[in-house]
């Protein structure tokens, strides 16, 4: 959580709790850390499920005035995410997809219209984040379409939410760090990282009640995570940033929209 700054002290209560015999992920107050635009805020939002705990740092924004572009890194190996997003003069940014140990991407990767990686068919890979036609969607791997129109892609996985309702069969055993996109169906995206849980609890997470700015999650899809984790948003009069630990091969960054 190292660099957390918060620019706007005043929390906004938003405590809702999911009522049900078995408990659940519950969300508690929602600080609002930065907002560099009306249509660009970044969030803190703790949640809670029993005796676990984990925090939830979102940058929400609006697609008619921002988009998203698949960001290939310049020294794969060596380029970490602060340093790419404030050096490409982007508003935001995540660590992306998966990569082998020398750092070749792993599934569909296209950058500018360029296709840097090959489309791949594998049970982890089910979704592809995409720019197309200037809009952005998640769509699951089984059907896209690929077209000159497709600017930008990121093959990943697994999905985590369709249609407002966390995916069943997730793995509800390994924790690490998260790193989401996801669409409320309005067009509003987010880009989130989410402390240590499990896919089965991040999908949970993201279909609770009790988000800022009245967030549902209609779609969500998770990228790599793990010690590829991480979130850069900038802001003033210092970047909100949650460092990956280690060094990743893509990044997906916001930019205003054209």
């Amino acid at each position: 959580m190292c660099g957390m700054k918060t620019f706007f002290p005043a929390a906004i209560p938003l405590v809702l709790a999911l009522s049900n015999a078995l408990g659940g992920w519950v969300t508690g107050e929602s600080i609002r850390l930065a907002e560099p635009s009306k249509s660009l805020t970044v969030w803190e939002i703790p949640v809670t499920s029993g005796d676990q705990s984990a925090t939830l740092t979102a940058v929400i924004f609006n697609s008619r005035q921002y988009g998203l572009r698949v960001v290939d890194s310049p020294s794969p190996g060596v380029s970490k995410l602060a340093g790419v997003m404030a050096e490409g003069g982007f508003a935001a940014g995540v660590n992306g997809g998966y990569f082998h140990d020398d750092f070749r991407p792993v599934g569909l990767v296209i950058s500018g219209g360029k296709e840097i990686h090959r489309f791949e068919k594998a049970k982890l890979l089910s979704g592809i984040v995409e720019v197309r036609k200037g809009r952005i969607g998640i769509v699951r791997s089984s059907q896209f379409q690929p077209s000159p129109s497709v600017t930008e892609a990121l093959q990943c996985g697994p999905m985590l939410v369709d249609r407002s309702a966390a995916v069943d069969g997730l793995n509800d055993e390994r924790r690490a760090r998260r790193t989401i996109v996801a669409a409320d169906g309005a067009g509003r995206w987010a880009l989130i990282y989410l402390t240590s849980v499990t896919l089965a609890d991040a999908a949970e997470i993201l279909t609770a009640t009790g988000w800022p700015a009245d967030w549902t999650t209609a779609k969500a899809l998770n990228l790599d995570g793990g010690s590829s984790s991480g979130l850069w948003a900038n802001a003033s009069p210092s970047p909100v940033t949650r460092p990956e630990f280690g060094h990743v091969r893509n990044f997906l960054a916001v930019v205003p929209a054209k």
